[in-house]
């Protein structure tokens, strides 16, 4: 499997072991919404690879982003939301790992700014991680 499927699965995995979160729409996999009914998209970017050592068998260093985005029914305040923004980013806290193959470091997690997509409040929760693998 491709290093950024397996990066995917580690933090799905970890996503999905959080107690507490509402359902989970992993990205471009099925997932019926219910307008009123909180829910979470998972995304991974690619923000850079890069080598880290040279050689003749050198380590890249992969890193990017992990949002998830919160979407909790538009005009319930934003207490829910940040609610479960607080359990996300306390489970991906800055300078831990998460284990899996790979190992996925976790470099910081903070929210961004909300949005509004009627009939949803969505709150995104930006983790930054990093792998060194070849």
């Amino acid at each position: 499997m491709p290093i950024l499927n397996d990066i995917r699965a580690t933090l799905d995995t970890a996503l999905a072991a959080v107690s507490g979160l509402p359902a989970i729409a992993f990205e471009n996999a099925p997932f019926e919404q219910n307008a009123g009914t909180p829910h979470l998209r998972a995304s991974l970017f690619l923000t850079s690879r890069r080598p880290a050592t040279r050689g003749p068998d050198p380590q890249n260093r992969y890193q990017g982003i992990y949002q998830v985005v919160v979407a909790v029914p538009t005009d319930q305040g934003a207490g829910a939301a940040m609610d479960y923004a607080d359990l996300i980013m306390t489970e991906f806290d800055g300078s831990s790992d998460i284990t899996g193959t790979p190992t996925v470091s976790i470099e910081y997690s903070e929210t961004g700014g909300p949005v509004f997509s009627d009939p949803f409040y969505l709150l995104p929760v930006n983790i930054a991680w990093y792998v060194y693998a070849q």
